[in-house]
Order: structure tokens, then C-alpha cells, then sequence
């Protein structure tokens, strides 16, 4: 089965490039194709006031790493009814630590036999938050970076396979509903306090829907999403960690079949997650907009990984060329992964055996994504033109039992602490 889902998403990719490049001859051949080349990017620097590490890349010395990215966006009209895009881009890698990797980020073929119905094949965004499909392209939105509260909890940004979209006129407003399916290749980072960062190559069969609402005063979104997910190397993943009983209240937690004992950690072929979204983006008076948006994750078929909710609340003035805005997030894991979370921690404290404890920690870590935070910022972005933005922002968090965004340094574990980011963003289209 696997081998054939495999085959079946290769196939899809490989016709939807076959389709594209076919429709391009005809269309060379028969009349002229209208092209668009189109860029964008983002240089941006950020530093923080700890010696940990936040977000992959932030610390004390700062770093561009985590919001530079630049892009080309190529399209096509063939006529009126068929188009076909190619979006490239140059960002830090999603595989590594410390590498820079060029991307393709969309590469689809459309077919729009009238106003209100769009089909689309191939590698394209999935519409799940208000600025997923503009998500790289950092002019086209306020803040200086879109809040990793709620933008984190994606099962993934992209995928490839097939979308159509149904559109309904209301006076000013447009209604629009899709639907989409396809698979993305991903590759998950885990970070380990005792043994560094790895990361875990993953196939995610991916299907949703959703509704959006577009008005002058007022956005709306809401969406569900189902995501099915499994190791690309066929491993299977742990469902849960039996406990082994030492006696007198000692004891551990069998996360691998090669520690001792005598109970199977139970597997399941893949995890499912699923995630049900709503966004709102309102004109509450002349020149102030509120931007609001709330994702549920439920993890089923283990009790590990994710199962978490995240929100924001941001309240922006448009004075002229100069917006300043004011942002309140917050993400909390839900369930029962906490508590595990604690329990491992606790085996690791108790454990005389150091390579044991080691373990414990490992599995709390990169095992179960504990979220626990609240960020509240204050920023401003100045239109230099038409076509670039420069932002700043100041963001403090409030990290309560832990957080799967930081990197704890080895021999720590960092909770009931804070951290203070400051940004500085330039982003620009042409």
C-alpha cells in the first residue's frame, strides 16, 4: 500500500509537470503566452536576550537566519481559461540547521473555465490560515512575522496534487469554497537537550476544506483539515511508553524496544492530526482593523506528538504610511501529552543510570511537542513605497512548562522563564 501510495503521488507530480509543460507547447504553437515575472523577499534580523535557542536560530547573537528569504514567481496565460505558475525560492533550510536551500514552492496548472470554478494541479499552498498562500511574501501583510503560535501548527505549508475552488459574487463580497487533497514531503525537526537536532523524513497525505469570506470591511475563514502522516523510511511510530515498574516508586519508561523490558512499545503505521481553523480580519473604524485567527489540533492514533490549540489577537492603526500594531498570542498543548511529558521528565530525574536518563529526556523532547506560552508585541511597519515595507518589532514570551520551540541547552531544561525578541524586517516586491 505504501508503495503504491508513493507511486501514485509521484505520478500525480509528474503528470501535472507533463500537463504543464504540454500546455505551454500548444499554447507557443498556436498563439502568443502572456508571461509575468514577479520577485519578492524579506532581509530580516532578529536577536533575543537569552543564550538559548528560540525559533531554530534565535539567540543573544542574533541572526538573519530565521526571516530572510527572497523569491521569483513565473506565470503563464496561456488564454483566457488555462495558466500555469512557478514560484522559486531562496530560504533557510527546512532539513538543516545551517544551510540555505532553493526551493520550489508552487509549480501548478490551472484551468479556469469561468469566473466562479478554478482547478488546480500540481504543488500549491494549502488554504489554511489568512496569509498561508502569501506566507513568504512579507510585503503583502503589517506585522513584522506572523505569529509562530499559530502559523507553527500547520501539518504543512504546501502539498501536491489537486485543488478546485468555487466562487460566489455578493454585492461587494466574494465567497469561496475549496477543496483540496495531495501529499507533502516533509522533513520534522526534533531537538534533544543531550544529543542535538535530527530530523525525521515524513510522507503527509493531506485533505481539507474550506470557506472564505472577502469583503472590503470584513475577512473571514474557516476551515478543516485532516492529515495523515508516516515515517518516509516505513518505521513505524510509538503510540504510547509503557512504564516499567523498579519498585518503591522507581521506575522508567520503555520508549525503545532496546531498553529492558517486557512489554512492546505499542506502534501505529502512521499518526493522524487534524486541524479545524477560523480567521477573522475586521474593519472595526476608519484607518484601525483588528486580525484575529484560532487553530485546534487533535492528534489521534497515539498519545504522544501534538495535541494543542493556538490564537492571536492583533489590533493595527493605519496613520498614512506608517502602521503600528499591538499583538497577544497564545498556544497550549491540551490532552494528556503534558502530563507524559512530566512523567519523562521525572524518569530522567529519579534514574541512576545516566544513559537512561538520557533517554527519558530524549523521548520528552523530541517524543511529545509541549507548548506552553504567551507572547505579547508591540510593532509598526513603514510603507518606503509602494513595493517595500520596513518593520520592527519588540516581542516578549512568557514560557510556562516548556516550549517545542527552544532548543534547551544540554544539562537544562528551560521552563517557567522568558524571552525578549527584537526585529528588524525589510520586505519588498517587483
Amino acid at each position: 500500500m505504501k508503495a503504491a501510495s508513493r507511486m501514485n503521488a509521484s505520478g500525480a507530480a509528474l503528470l501535472a509537470r507533463l500537463a504543464c509543460a504540454g500546455l505551454l507547447a500548444t499554447a507557443g504553437s498556436a498563439q502568443a503566452v502572456d508571461w509575468t515575472l514577479s520577485g519578492f523577499g524579506t532581509l530580516g534580523y532578529a536577536v533575543s536576550d537569552q543564550d538559548w535557542t528560540y525559533q531554530r536560530h534565535l539567540d543573544d547573537d542574533g541572526t538573519w537566519w530565521r526571516d530572510t528569504r527572497l523569491g521569483a514567481q513565473l506565470d503563464a496565460r496561456l488564454n483566457p481559461a488555462w495558466s500555469a505558475t512557478l514560484q522559486l525560492t531562496l530560504s533557510p533550510s527546512t532539513r538543516h540547521d545551517r544551510q540555505w536551500a532553493a526551493e520550489v514552492a508552487w509549480a501548478f496548472v490551472a484551468w479556469r473555465p469561468d469566473n466562479d470554478w478554478q482547478l488546480r494541479a500540481g504543488k500549491q499552498r494549502i488554504p489554511m490560515f489568512l496569509n498561508s498562500e502569501n506566507i513568504d511574501v512579507g510585503q503583502t501583510y503589517a506585522l513584522a512575522r506572523l505569529p509562530v503560535e499559530v502559523y507553527a501548527l500547520s501539518p504543512s505549508n504546501d502539498f501536491t496534487g489537486l485543488s478546485v475552488t468555487r466562487t460566489w459574487q455578493h454585492g461587494a463580497g466574494e465567497l469561496s469554497a475549496d477543496v483540496y487533497g495531495g501529499r507533502a514531503q516533509l522533513s520534522v525537526r526534533r531537538h534533544a537537550s543531550d544529543i542535538g537536532s535530527s530530523y525525521l523524513a515524513t510522507d503527509t497525505d493531506v485533505i481539507g476544506a474550506g470557506l472564505t469570506w472577502r469583503a472590503p470591511a470584513l475577512t473571514w475563514r474557516l476551515g478543516f483539515h485532516h492529515a495523515r502522516t508516516e515515517a518516509a523510511n516505513g518505521q513505524p511510530l510509538p503510540k504510547s511508553f509503557p512504564f516499567v515498574d523498579l519498585g518503591g516508586g522507581m521506575g522508567y519508561y520503555r520508549v525503545s524496544d532496546e531498553l529492558p523490558g517486557s512489554v512492546p512499545v505499542p506502534t501505529t503505521r502512521a499518526i493522524v492530526n487534524q486541524v479545524l481553523n477560523l480567521a477573522v480580519e475586521a474593519e472595526l473604524a476608519p484607518s484601525w482593523k483588528v486580525v484575529g485567527e484560532f487553530a485546534r489540533v487533535f492528534q489521534r492514533r497515539t498519545s504522544l506528538g501534538t495535541d494543542s490549540a493556538g490564537a492571536y489577537v492583533a489590533l493595527l492603526h493605519e496613520m498614512g504610511a506608517f502602521t503600528p500594531y499591538v499583538l497577544v498570542a497564545r498556544q497550549q498543548s491540551l490532552g494528556g501529552s503534558r502530563m507524559i511529558a512530566k512523567r519523562l521528565y521525572a524518569a530522567a530525574d529519579q534514574a541512576l543510570d545516566p544513559s537512561l536518563a538520557v533517554a527519558q529526556r530524549a523521548a520528552a523532547e523530541t517524543g511529545i511537542q509541549v507548548y506552553d506560552q504567551t507572547s505579547f508585541g508591540v510593532g509598526a511597519a513603514w510603507a518606503v513605497g509602494a513595493r517595500s515595507q520596513l518593520k520592527a518589532e519588540w516581542m516578549h514570551t512568557r514560557i510556562g512548562e516548556g516550549s517545542y520551540l527552544i532548543d534547551s541547552p544540554r544539562g537544562q531544561r528551560v521552563h517557567d522563564d522568558s524571552v525578549q525578541v527584537w526585529s528588524l524586517n525589510y520586505s519588498f516586491v517587483f
